[in-house]
């Protein structure tokens, strides 16, 4: 505590409205907080509303692990985040000292905390600007639930420390980090659904890594944080709440919330869409994503998720019919995979089997074979127009380029002509050691001609699995 060097009363918010004004309020908040640990007491589920005919209601698996960020992972990321935000650098003696951070007079904002001008320099300043609200005063009850939730970080902030102190003033980041928080959950709470994309995004990464009931949790845990703050009398009780709140996120929550907003704080869903691969354990998140809530990540990245609430133990998502994941389609709430039913998968016979030997002696003469996405070759064949792709009966995904020194590659190359479990053709976008998928198809003469859309929509979805394993996620 003892950087902070202020009075330790603080400005109780019924003061001068009347008791029985006073009481309504308390009593409201007392019955919210009620409310949703009601709904919150039984395992939450997922309503999908696609438009068409009643919402499917889905309910993720209970034995469901969280991904783990360890400290190392978190602080190697955290920096490359930080590094690619565009702060004005400040020299340590400008920097303002941190009895600032909870002054109680109404002097303006120091230089360097002006987060107008700095959302100015990001990629969505309206994003940002969005996230960070009001900037960090602490004149009034709002701000008072800040200054607990940045107590919250505690547990995990050294971390933080260590990886940015060299770029940026670690207290500013952390109070950005907190305003962001704090709007991000009055608007994931909010009893309208919320329909900003970045907040959709934050929402789905969040769920993604630590589940749907610990996402139940941390809304409960807001809750409490709002009305032990709003009743606090010292900074003490600030700190108790905030500590309290910190329990309840736990370190690998703490890490997974402070990651995913400085990425959105970077550049809004955009950046979150462009740095996502980079974070710790995403490939497992793609695939979480479809498990915890049966929806495509993708379709949170690109605006397939029109909408998305959480109230009444439920969270309702507005979405296209594209968008919903096979886990959910299955009335069992479970995949073939899940099941361990694979008995069930179709197998696709190469249908031109005359050509295949001419097909693969052209492949041996251009030099092109069959390649999976984590090996050498893959970066040359992706970085073309386009590429065929199969998903082998084994369930290994292997691409080829769709033409090569102008000449078009068969796709029973792809597979040496044996039957598949998927086959299409895909664009994506490689930039360094980020991988975008821009567009999949189903479209195969091989393997698929005269296919069924039920058919094609099942191989589509089929496919998307196989590269989401690798972090490549498509739009809707």
């Amino acid at each position: 505590m003892s950087d902070w060097h202020v009075t330790p009363r603080l400005h109780i918010p019924c003061v001068g409205q009347g008791t029985e004004v006073c009481m309504k309020w308390h009593w409201g908040g007392v019955l919210l907080l009620a409310n949703l640990w009601a709904g919150c007491a039984t395992a939450p589920v997922v309503r999908l509303d696609t438009g068409h005919g009643e919402p499917i209601t889905y309910t993720p698996p209970k034995d469901i692990e969280p991904i783990e960020i360890d400290d190392g992972e978190f602080q190697t990321v955290m920096t490359l985040l930080v590094l690619d935000m565009r702060f004005a650098i400040r020299p340590e003696e400008e920097r303002p000292p941190r009895v600032r951070l909870a002054s109680w007079d109404s002097e303006p904002h120091p230089q360097g905390r002006d987060y107008g001008a700095w959302c100015s320099r990001q990629d969505n300043p309206g994003e940002c600007l969005s996230l960070l609200e009001d900037g960090f005063a602490f004149l009034d009850a709002k701000a008072r639930r800040k200054m607990a939730l940045s107590f919250a970080w505690d547990g995990v902030w050294s971390g933080v420390q260590g990886a940015v102190k060299e770029v940026v003033n670690p207290l500013a980041l952390k109070a950005m980090i907190t305003s962001a928080m704090a709007a991000y959950m009055l608007l994931a709470l909010a009893p309208e659904p919320v329909t900003k994309l970045v907040a959709i995004a934050l929402t789905t990464y969040i769920i993604a890594y630590i589940g749907l009931d610990s996402f139940s949790n941390l809304a409960q845990g807001w809750q409490r944080l709002s009305v032990d703050s709003e009743k606090a009398l010292s900074f003490e009780e600030l700190e108790d709440a905030g500590h309290r709140f910190g329990r309840v996120m736990g370190a690998n929550g703490a890490r997974v919330l402070i990651l995913a907003l400085t990425a959105a704080l970077g550049g809004g869903a955009t950046n979150m869409v462009s740095k996502g691969p980079m974070l710790p354990g995403f490939a497992r998140a793609v695939l979480a994503t479809e498990t915890n809530v049966g929806f495509q990540m993708s379709a949170a990245m690109t605006g397939g998720v029109r909408s998305i609430s959480m109230s009444e133990g439920a969270l309702t998502v507005g979405l296209a019919p594209s968008a919903v994941a096979m886990a959910a389609r299955d009335p069992r709430g479970q995949s073939a995979a899940q099941t361990g039913n694979s008995t069930s998968a179709q197998l696709f016979e190469n249908q031109l089997p005359e050509r295949l030997s001419s097909e693969l002696e052209i492949a041996q003469q251009l030099g092109v074979k069959p390649v999976s996405v984590d090996s050498a070759g893959f970066t040359r064949y992706a970085s073309t127009d386009r590429i065929k792709w199969v998903v082998t009966e084994e369930g290994q995904l292997r691409i080829i380029p769709h033409t090569w020194h102008q000449t078009e590659i068969s796709h029973a190359v792809a597979s040496g002509g044996r039957p598949v479990l998927a086959a299409g053709e895909a664009e994506l976008a490689i930039h360094g050691s980020t991988r975008l998928g821009i567009e999949i198809t189903s479209r195969s003469g091989h393997y698929l001609n005269g296919s069924s859309k039920a058919v094609n929509d099942k191989v589509l979805e089929t496919g998307r699995k196989a590269f989401a394993r690798f972090g490549i996620t498509f739009p809707p």
